[in-house]
């Protein structure tokens, strides 16, 4: 026996499948752009907000020691990642010290055969030095155990510290050993280099002019690369430091 039809039950037509799509589609095409595009203003302001707060560390150290740090790491500051998850970018024109080295290769700002240290280029004949440390781990050890191994521990970084000062070309001092050795320490993992050529390393905008003359600091931008000159599409998308602080924002609108 056949159920009594139930007026009021009915499913969708295509018609009206086909609209809704339709309504759908529309809205995604105009909402998603605009929340792309909120989202990268979101991360480009904090960024450059972050930039800030770096920069004023780096001039605080400055004023206090006479010397800018040779990397983040001595201000608190290294490995600090950006909005889009990437390290921070550092670069000490004075000393031609820079945090990582990758990125810088890539971008042409460092020369591989300019490093000692770097598994590429291991015996080359320049001063530069890689640094690459990792504290050790003694998580389960008894007291005793762990005193020694913080002594043989900090040893160790204060003798690689040493041969990292020793690239530079100028007459480094106690001060500065000890406080690159308490960075390494109080690190889980550092990586930098030191002692390269300065003026390769010195980034410039898209008229081949420096973009400061004390210190480079940038975000690598949503793309996570650079180049050595902004004037490189590549480059746009960072966010940065120049004018010797006077500019902070996207390479763009510099």
């Amino acid at each position: 026996m056949l159920a009594a039809h139930q007026p009021g039950h009915r499913g969708f037509t295509l018609l009206e499948l086909l609209i809704v799509v339709a309504v759908l589609a529309v809205v995604g095409a105009i909402g998603v752009p605009q929340y792309v595009a909120a989202l990268r203003t979101a991360r480009v302001g904090k960024a450059r907000q972050e930039l800030v707060i770096l920069a004023e560390a780096i001039d605080s150290y400055a004023d206090s020691n006479g010397r800018l740090p040779l990397t983040l790491y001595q201000v608190g500051f290294g490995g600090r990642s950006d909005p889009w998850g990437i390290p921070y970018c550092f670069l000490n024109y004075k000393d031609g010290c820079g945090d990582g080295l990758e990125w810088a290769i890539a971008a042409g700002i460092v020369d591989p055969a300019a490093i000692v240290g770097s598994s590429a280029t291991a015996g080359a004949a320049s001063k530069g030095r890689f640094l690459s440390w990792e504290r050790p781990q003694g998580q389960g050890q008894g007291q005793g155990v762990l005193q020694a191994l913080d002594n043989v521990t900090r040893n160790e970084a204060s003798e690689r510290a040493r041969e990292v000062l020793a690239s530079l070309a100028r007459r480094t001092t106690e001060a500065e050993a000890e406080s690159l050795t308490d960075a390494m320490l109080q690190a889980p993992a550092m990586t930098f280099f030191a002692g390269v050529p300065t003026e390769t390393t010195r980034r410039r905008d898209r008229y081949m002019f420096p973009l400061n003359t004390d210190y480079d600091l940038f975000s690598l931008g949503p793309d996570g690369r650079t180049a050595a000159s902004l004037g490189e599409p590549v480059g746009q998308d960072d966010v940065i430091r120049a004018n010797n602080g006077g500019f902070f924002g996207t390479a763009a609108e510099y």
